[in-house]
């Protein structure tokens, strides 16, 4: 009976070791996933912000082309305000 009684306190000694293992390793894998997280919203931002590059380019080409289309023709340019829409 005794021996039976060990090798359950052994069992489950051994049960506490490895769950306080697996809660360190989800632990580092929690902080992991976080510093992923934030790397991904720091490229969300960059991403964002070349958007708004390429639509800005865009719009002056295509501003460039109404104004030489607008001076063959004779009318006035006129000139658009560009607004920073991300922080």
């Amino acid at each position: 009976m005794t021996a039976s009684k060990n090798e359950e306190v052994a069992a489950l000694e051994a049960l506490r070791d490895s769950s306080a293992e697996l809660v360190q390793y989800l632990d580092n894998i929690n902080g992991k996933m976080l510093q992923m997280n934030h790397q991904n919203e720091l490229s969300l931002r960059v991403l964002d912000n070349w958007s708004s590059v390429i639509a800005i380019s865009k719009m002056n080409g295509d501003s460039a082309a109404a104004a030489s289309s607008a001076a063959a023709a004779g009318k006035p340019h006129v000139e658009k305000a560009l607004v920073r829409t991300s922080p």
